[in-house]
């Protein structure tokens, strides 16, 4: 198969903007009603803001909340 060359140069500006922060140009590549699943989690983002939302996160930080621990003596 050969390459398609628009399709390859969307694809490295994606990575170039991933690597310098530029969420807007990042995530311009999916389309607007994309989704996003994580098939372990069961997990599913519809739409290109929420994907870009959930990718924004740290790992983790969606499903899992600090709360203090106390010990009893």
């Amino acid at each position: 198969m050969t390459p398609d060359p628009e399709i390859r140069a969307r694809i490295e500006e994606h990575w170039r903007a991933s690597e310098r922060g530029d969420i807007d140009v990042e995530h311009a590549i999916y389309a607007a009603d994309a989704i996003l699943d994580y098939p372990q989690s069961g997990e599913r983002f519809r739409g290109r803001d929420r994907i870009r939302a959930q990718l924004r996160r740290p790992p983790g930080q969606a499903a899992l909340h600090h709360q203090p621990h106390h010990r009893q003596r």
